[in-house]
């Protein structure tokens, strides 16, 4: 059904390509407190289509780094951050609203679901595997909500501030913990 929506959407309004790259902060709600957020990469495409005359739907895929830190002990008793990296592909579709502030900026607040699929990533410091039985088995599924603002120049150049909650429970059946992430996004539309 939203596949075929699309379909007619991109048929009978105005669509238009973008590419995106960006930083994103990842985080993990409720018992895995410990670990912190470690600077991630983020990069894409979007396809933007004009449903009315300021709204307009936003499919996405994104290749999507969700990286932390913890506190560790080496053999001498010495503290030091071990870090943990996860890769992921994300398809966000977000419902934008596009407010002109001026005849060259313009401003959209959005929100939409995203939905993403883990592929790959270990702890560096225990060399444990994600999604994996094997090492730490992390549910390579997650969904959830995206919501931010992002800024339009002339038509073409774009940044953007996103925050995403994840829906799904990525811990074992001991504990609770979600996926959430803050990102920093810049970006081009390409020429019609």
């Amino acid at each position: 059904m939203t596949l075929a929506l699309l379909v007619v959407a991109a048929t009978t309004s105005f669509a238009q390509i973008g590419v995106r790259i960006g930083m994103d902060f990842a985080s993990m709600t409720k018992d895995y407190d410990a670990y912190n957020s470690a600077v991630g990469l983020h990069l894409g495409v979007v396809y933007n289509i004009d449903l009315a005359d300021a709204l307009s739907i936003q499919p996405g895929a994104f290749f999507v780094q969700r990286n932390f830190k913890y506190e560790d002990v080496d053999e001498t008793l010495k503290t030091f951050d071990a870090k943990v990296h996860s890769n992921w592909i994300e398809v966000p579709i977000v419902l934008k609203y596009n407010v002109d502030i001026t005849s060259d900026i313009s401003l959209d607040p959005h929100v939409g679901p995203y939905f993403g699929f883990g592929f790959a990533g270990k702890d560096k410091e225990t060399k444990e595997k994600f999604f994996s039985k094997k090492g730490m088995d992390m549910p390579n599924f997650d969904m959830g909500i995206q919501f931010g603002v992002g800024a339009t120049f002339y038509e073409t150049a774009y940044v953007g501030f996103d925050y995403e909650i994840g829906f799904r429970n990525i811990a074992d059946s001991h504990q609770t913990s979600h996926n959430g992430m803050f990102m920093i996004t810049f970006g081009v539309y390409l020429p019609e």
